[in-house]
């Protein structure tokens, strides 16, 4: 059945034909905004029939039960202590006005933990917008000794209680990469190596590479380390697993090897140790300012003979003995100003000069990469560098000619089936590290 009004709409607009056509049509062609109106001869909207439509509602459903109390609203704020620290100006930087909580960690003895050591600790609260604490918790790492420990004060029953936490760090495995551009620390700094992942990729390939004269620039490493996580963040990284060096035609791979209750080293994807007789260099990082031969002599303006490598270095840079040994000399000597000589298991010696400061005493025994002074300019010198001689039945002898010839790693022949499985994961690993560096270049 059609609606009632229709014959009547019907007649209207015949009645009416030109103007609502006429209105359409504005309608139609408006391009801009168009304005219209109803006109008041139409029914009133009003009057139109209404249908009411009625659905039963399942009583089942649970509805919420609204309340007049809200939910507490609670602040987390966090700190990093200061050495001028006090309980209270800590307790202000991170917004707590609570006296309570104030005299209770002045007066616990495991809170006391708070700013006993260190500076720098991670200080978090969780607090109401007044002020009134309701938990604490400081978090320190000895990185040394690879450990975390957790200060954490609770409000309890009115009062509050502590405890001292030690969480495990989750144990990850991290990929790295640079490209050498000036120097190798500066590649590290650029790509976010750590320090400490840098400092053992010196020692994986002191005996193959002096990172200042043998690496090109452009020359890659692919690094593969430990690092270890707790609540989202990287707190502090471990070992140096394995690393790769290309630089230009040349190779270089090492890996950590080590087994249980026996000392680890690093070792060649081949098995052989990366432990030579003599190190590449007696300074981790440094310049050859004068190499083995004639040369016109500095200070006096002649020519003569240079019987060691002069290599230079800031004041105060570490010098290390390049293989073990005894120490047969170790005092003023002439020119040479602060002078050691150090000789090793094949009878040959190696000698140092110029030194700023001497860390060793006649006789005493040194193992390759120790300590036995520092660069200065004592003696007679230019200025701070390190003369550096390698002596074969007392005679001085050209430097570069020291034996560096590796020999297969005895933890590595004890344990061979061990050791072929963990290369080939390590050369797995350093494949992914260089795919890494491969996606950061693009």
């Amino acid at each position: 059945m059609k609606p009632a009004y229709l014959p009547p709409l019907k007649t209207l607009i015949q009645s009416h034909r030109r103007p609502v056509m006429g209105a359409l049509g504005i309608l139609m062609l408006g391009t801009g905004v168009v304005a219209f109106g109803v006109s008041p001869t139409l029914p009133d909207a009003a009057q139109w029939p209404v249908r009411q439509v009625v659905e039963p509602v399942d009583a089942s459903i649970a509805l919420p039960v609204l309340t007049g109390s809200n939910p507490e609203f609670l602040v987390h704020q966090s700190q990093l202590t200061r050495r001028d620290d006090s309980v209270q100006t800590l307790l202000r930087r991170l917004g707590i006005d609570d006296r309570d909580a104030q005299m209770f960690l002045a007066r616990d003895a495991t809170s006391r933990l708070l700013l006993a050591g260190a500076p720098g600790k991670l200080a978090s609260v969780t607090r109401t917008p007044e002020g009134r604490l309701k938990t604490l918790s400081v978090r320190w790492v000895d990185a040394n000794n690879q450990r975390v420990s957790r200060l954490v004060v609770e409000r309890q029953d009115g009062g509050y209680a502590s405890r001292l936490e030690q969480p495990t760090p989750r144990r990850l495995v991290q990929f790295g990469s640079l490209t050498i551009r000036s120097s190798f620390y500066a590649a590290t700094d650029q790509a976010g190596i750590p320090d400490a992942i840098a400092e053992q990729a010196v020692e994986a390939f002191a005996g193959d590479i002096d990172f200042q004269r043998d690496l090109q620039r452009g020359a890659r490493f692919s690094l593969v380390y430990e690092a270890f996580e707790l609540d989202g963040e990287i707190l502090f990284t471990g070992r140096l697993l394995g690393a790769e060096i290309q630089s230009g035609k040349e190779t270089h791979q090492a890996m950590w090897f080590q087994v249980p209750g026996k000392a680890g080293e690093f070792v060649n994807l081949d098995g052989s140790s990366q432990r030579r007789a003599y190190l590449a260099s007696p300074l981790a990082f440094s310049r050859v300012t004068s190499s083995y031969g004639s040369r016109i002599h500095p200070v006096f303006g002649v020519q003569k003979a240079h019987k060691g490598t002069d290599y230079g270095a800031p004041a105060g840079t570490p010098i290390r003995t390049v293989a073990d040994g005894v120490v047969t000399f170790s005092g003023w000597q002439g020119g040479y100003g602060n002078y050691v000589v150090i000789r090793h298991p094949d009878q040959a010696a190696t000698a140092y000069a110029h030194l700023g400061r001497i860390a060793v005493q006649l006789g005493q025994r040194v193992e390759q990469g120790q300590t036995i002074g520092t660069v200065g300019s004592t003696g007679t010198a230019t200025g701070p560098n390190l003369h550096f001689e390698y002596l074969v039945k007392g005679e001085r002898t050209n430097p570069s000619r020291i034996a560096s010839d590796s020999s297969a790693s005895t933890v590595v022949i004890a344990n061979l089936p061990g050791f072929k499985q963990e290369a080939k994961a390590m050369r797995e690993q350093l494949v992914t590290a260089a795919a890494v560096a491969l996606a950061n270049a693009q």
